[in-house]
Order: structure tokens, then sequence, then C-alpha cells
């Protein structure tokens, strides 16, 4: 069955208050029963050294026999005087001839133990009267020739009847009992409002919870104490503002993943179904003719370069996204590589009668800057290979790099026919193409600006473009430089 904490929190509350409450009535009790035991043997104590006083100095004209046993009758005790030879030469509550029919007391406990240390106590039964008393018992402190009435008593006794004292201590108890129950009740609904206070916020932040597992994602805890439960609340909102971000995102995700699967079946269909059909040409019909032959073998051929080439891009893409492609850094001479990138690409720009520069500067001859080489090769590739693609008859290809502040920049500018500005934020996207005809006829993929930018983020940097229509672009990115990264 389940438990609230508000339950459990008040039920361990009246557990403990129950415990203290029972603890401290019966400390109270035994404390108050010593308490009032020492009371009652201080008072008899005083009425022993007053009747002492009055052997000593009795009042004049006066029966002290009658005067003594009122006395015992005034203060609610007992009177017994015994001498040395324990025989009770007064009782306040026997009369005066009966006194020889009482036992000799000199064995009595309160009686021995007055005569030895002064002061004897004790409770028991008795015989004479028939019920319970609690005695008292001491020396006279008179000597023999001091006392001018019963000159012969030793010890003075009190008594009173238990019953008495346990009817005292029966009231007392009670009130103790009472008073207990009081502050129990009084302590209880205190308990169950403290355990209501501070259970509401638990509550409030399991209901908000709640909502959340539900998919409510535009609730909050919204709860403000300078406490642990506040701070809980200040945590679980940072959580719930996180969680709101990583839905967002996972939905974003899974549009990309669905619009990311969509683009490779359609990058993959048209060069598979291209090249079916230029295989099924040559298979099905009856070309003898060797040029044309060749022809569909080319374009078969072309179309197997472009497949490859795609999939070469999304294994980099997927690998990179992964994490699994690992970059090496490593220190690397700039002017050098770059001499070998742009010598690698002067046929292809030839070929398609662009002009393909670099401009050296000779005060960076001997720079070195830091990254992977083959992945930045791959860079640089791209760049320039997309401006050779999207240039111009007798274009120029212009690749540049000068020192900025910390780093080397290198740019790659091309006079083609430039980029209007509403796709320069979406230019590194997966499969985005400006141009969707032309790109798949110079035999782009989609891919490549995408590997790019992964690739400068890799290298804590970032990729600038700056284009206009009919003004040609400029792709360029930073490097660190050793000089000052040493």
């Amino acid at each position: 069955m389940f438990k609230s904490i508000r339950q459990k929190l008040f039920i361990n509350f009246l557990i403990l208050i129950t415990f203290v409450t029972i603890g401290a009535g019966f400390i109270s009790i035994i404390e108050l029963q010593r308490y009032f035991r020492a009371q009652l043997r201080e008072q008899m104590q005083t009425q022993i050294n007053e009747i002492a006083f009055l052997l000593k100095s009795p009042p004049q004209q006066t029966d002290f026999y009658s005067y003594l046993t009122q006395f015992a009758h005034t203060s609610n005790f007992r009177i017994t005087l015994i001498n040395k030879e324990g025989k009770v030469i007064f009782d306040s509550q026997v009369a005066q001839e009966a006194l020889l029919n009482l036992d000799n007391h000199s064995e009595r406990p309160e009686v021995k133990q007055a005569r030895r240390e002064g002061i004897g106590i004790d409770e028991r039964m008795s015989h004479t009267v028939n019920t319970g008393l609690y005695y008292l018992a001491m020396r006279t402190p008179n000597k023999k020739k001091q006392q001018l009435v019963f000159p012969d008593a030793q010890v003075i006794r009190l008594s009173i009847p238990l019953r008495e004292v346990d009817h005292m201590m029966k009231e007392m108890q009670e009130k103790i009992i009472i008073g207990g129950l009081i502050a129990f009740l009084v302590v209880a609904i205190v308990s169950f409002y403290f355990a209501q206070r501070i259970t509401d916020p638990v509550v409030r932040l399991t209901r908000t919870a709640e909502k959340i597992k539900q998919g409510h994602f535009d609730t909050a805890f919204d709860y403000h104490a300078n406490d642990e439960l506040g701070r809980l609340s200040e945590v679980l909102d940072g959580m719930l503002i996180r969680l709101r971000t990583d839905v967002v995102q996972m939905d974003r995700l899974q549009k990309v993943r669905s619009q990311f699967l969509g683009n490779v079946s359609h990058e993959l269909r048209t060069p598979i179904f291209t090249l079916q059909g230029y295989l099924e040409t040559l298979l099905e019909s009856n070309i003898t003719d060797k040029k044309k032959q060749r022809l569909f073998i080319e374009k078969a051929f072309k179309q197997a370069e472009r497949l490859n080439i795609l999939l070469t891009d999304l294994i980099d893409i997927s690998r990179i996204e992964s994490g699994e492609m690992k970059m090496s850094f490593r220190y690397f001479n700039l002017q050098e590589w770059l001499q070998c990138v742009v010598a690698e690409l002067e046929g292809k720009a030839k070929n398609a009668s662009v002009n393909l520069k670099l401009h050296e500067d000779s005060s960076l001859k001997h720079v070195e800057v830091l990254g992977d080489k083959q992945r930045l090769t791959q860079v640089m590739t791209n760049l320039i290979s997309n401006a050779i693609k999207y240039n111009k008859e007798n274009g120029r290809v212009d690749v540049r790099y000068h020192l900025e502040q910390a780093h080397i920049r290198i740019s790659v500018q091309d006079t083609g026919m430039g980029i209007a500005e509403e796709h320069h934020t979406r230019l590194f996207e997966r499969f985005y193409r400006v141009d969707v005809q032309r790109s798949r006829d110079v035999g782009g993929t989609g891919l490549g600006l995408a590997i790019v930018k992964h690739i400068i983020d890799a290298h804590k940097g970032a990729i600038a473009v700056t284009s206009e229509p009919g003004k040609g672009s400029t792709f360029s990115f930073l490097l660190k430089h050793k000089g000052l990264y040493s």
C-alpha cells in the first residue's frame, strides 16, 4: 500500500512524541514520588523536632497527653513515643490504658535504625491499626533531665497511612497523565501542521513531475525557497529546460534524419538507375558501332564514378559526425602544402578553361600551421574543385593566405556566378544545393561543404563565405600559427 511522505512523517512524529511523552511522564512520576517522599520526610522531621521541643517546654496548665493527641490529629500524623526498653509510652491512636497491650517496639526496623543512626524510615502493615503505614522515627535530641514530660521517651515516631500517601500520589499521577495527554494532542496537531507544511513542496514537485511524465513540457516546477527543496526546484527547472531543448533537438534530428535518408535514397537512386539504363541499353540493343558502345560505356563509368564519390562522402560525413574519424594534429609548412594542393588541381582547372593561381607570400615562406594535413587537404580540394566547377569559362580561381592576428587566414576566391545571400546560411547543410541540376551535371554530391564545415569545426575554427550573384564567391578559414602557439 502506498504511503505518502506526509503520512510517514506524521506517523514518525507521533511515534516519537508517544515515546517522549511516555518517557517524560514515567520519569516525572518517579521524580515526583521522590520529591513527595522527600517533602513528606522533611515535614515529618519538622513535626518530630517540634514534638521534641514540646517535651522540653510543654504548654502551661495543659493536659499534655490530650494536647499531644490533638496535635497529632491536627497534623494528620500518628505520634508514638518509645522508651529505651522499646515500650510504647504514648500513642495518639491508642488509649492510654491499652498501651500495656502493645508489643515491644525495640525490634521495629525504623526504631532500630533511629537508635543507631538518629533517623529511621520504614513502610509496612501495622497490626495495631490494621493498615499500611509510612514510618519515620528519630532519636530524641533532648537529654533525659531536659524533658519535663515523658522523660523516658527515647524515640519519637510519626506515621501516616500509605493510602493517604498513595491517594496524593495518585492525584499527582492523574494530573501528569492528563497534562501529558493534552500535550500529546497539541504536539500531534502541531506535528501534522508541520508535516503538511514540509511535504507540500514535495507534493507540488511530484505533481509537476507527473505532468512532465505525461508529456506536458510547457510546465515548470516554480518553487522558490531558500532551502534544499528550493535548490532542488532550481535544478529540476534547469533539467526541464535542457529536456525541452533535447526534445526539440530530437525532433529536429528526426526530421533531419528522415530528410537525410530521403536525400540519400534519391541521390543513390539517380546514378544507379542511370547506370542501369546504360547497361540495359548495351545488353538488349544491337549496337554494333564501336563509337556508340564506347559512348555508353563512358557514360556508365561516369555514373559509377559519381556513385563512388557519393558513397565516399557519405562514409566520411558519417565517420566525422559519429566521432570515428580521428584528427591527427601536427605542424606543417603552409606554403609547401598549398603548392602541392594547387599543383594537383591544375589539370582539372585547365580542362575547365579556368586559371588557377596560388598567390605566395614570401614573408610567410617558412610559416607552419597546426592541423590534420590530410583532412585539410580534403577541405582545400573541395573548395578549389567547387570554385573550378561553378566558374565561368576563362574564369579565375585565386588561392591566398595572410596573417590575421594570431592565425593564418586561407581563402579561395573564384569569378563564378556567385551565390545569393539567402543561401549563405544553408550552404553547409547536407545535400543542399543552390542549383540542383547544375550541381548534378558537374558531379556534385551535395555533401562536400558539409564535410568541409565538420573538418574546420574539428580544428576549432569557422568557415566564412562572402558572395554576390555575378561577382563570384570567396570561402575562407583560419588555422593556428606555430610562431604564436609553440
